[in-house]
């Protein structure tokens, strides 16, 4: 309900500007770039090696080494930048952050088929957002 709202306003704010364009809108039609963007988000095939890419980009940065940047921010702050750990890693330093690669592996795919649903039913809608939008603009009072 929230995003047809924002929709809603959207075309509300949109229409000014769309009754006085001098080109005219496009014919309604799906798009084309939304209708790939839903078959990519939805390959069962891209999502498992996105989420493995990704998961194994989280597990190099949770071990890179702090130390490099925590000791001008400790000196910076007053603090004895020797007392930083030079082996501190983000992985010690925040509980469960191992668990960080293993929820990308298991919520990521699904993540992006609710992406490619969304989508594809934006590729659906737009043609009648777009017949909305013109139908709003032709309603509008000729501004002066």
């Amino acid at each position: 309900m929230r995003n047809i709202l924002i929709a809603i306003t959207g075309l509300c704010l949109s229409a000014p500007a769309l009754a006085h364009d001098p080109e005219p809108l496009p014919p309604a039609a799906p798009s084309a770039a939304a209708e790939d963007v839903a078959r990519t988000l939805g390959d069962p095939v891209r999502q498992q090696a996105l989420a493995r890419t990704l998961s194994t980009m989280s597990d190099v940065i949770l071990d890179i080494p702090l130390a490099p940047i925590a000791r001008p921010l400790a000196e910076a702050a007053g603090q004895d930048p020797r007392s930083i750990d030079p082996d501190m890693t983000l992985r010690q330093m925040a509980p469960g952050a191992g668990e960080v690669s293993g929820a990308i592996r298991h919520d990521l795919p699904r993540a992006m088929d609710r992406m490619a649903q969304m989508s594809d039913a934006i590729a659906r809608l737009a043609p009648a957002l777009q017949a909305a939008a013109r139908e709003f603009a032709d309603a509008l009072p000729p501004q002066q």
